[in-house]
């Protein structure tokens, strides 16, 4: 899930289990995740329609160029994985 905040910041949502969020919010410098409550974080961000393939990629380049924690590589990667199976299995 891609989601935005009032300061126009744009994340990617990489692990959720009803209690708390794991997400990676671009930004200047090495990506990492970050976590919220549920409750913070729908207070904090909204969905955005912004295209999951295209964001995760820019995520990624993001992090060739400026780093990234394991983590955060391996989230995007899954998510990234995952997307690519439900696609292919549609057709």
């Amino acid at each position: 899930m891609i989601v935005t905040n009032p300061h126009h910041e744009t994340a990617i949502v990489v692990r959720r289990d009803g209690q708390t969020v794991s997400f990676i919010r671009l930004k200047t410098g090495k990506l990492s995740c970050e976590r919220m409550t549920e409750t913070m974080f729908r207070e904090a961000w909204r969905e955005s329609s912004l295209p999951l393939p295209d964001t995760i990629e820019r995520f990624l380049e993001h992090g060739r160029i400026h780093g990234a924690t394991q983590e955060a590589v391996k989230g995007l990667a899954r998510l990234q994985e995952r997307d690519r199976t439900v696609i292919a299995s549609l057709f």
